[in-house]
């Protein structure tokens, strides 16, 4: 199986996780509530796939977890844009 190597992705599908269990939530009811397959929830807490922000949101909305929630976690930022190469666009003169 492939995991993702993004580390932004995997603290977001960490932080869906524990929300989840702190919920008390099936994995499979999430899935059939935001009508998508139980696969792609599992790919996700898993690691194994990236899905579109739109079915985060799906994901997120069916668990009963608002996305700012979801997205609500510590990170390094700036560690994570050295890693992969992002820089902060300059301002107009």
């Amino acid at each position: 199986m492939n995991h993702i190597d993004d580390n932004f992705f995997i603290a977001l599908a960490d932080n869906l996780l524990t929300l989840i269990e702190k919920k008390g939530l099936d994995v499979a009811e999430i899935a059939a509530a935001a009508n998508i397959d139980r696969r792609q929830v599992y790919r996700l807490i898993n690691k194994e796939h990236m899905p579109k922000l739109s079915t985060l949101i799906k994901i997120s909305l069916a668990a009963g977890i608002e996305p700012n929630i979801l997205f609500d976690f510590k990170f390094n930022y700036k560690e994570y844009m050295e890693i992969m190469g992002i820089y902060l666009a300059k301002t107009k003169k």
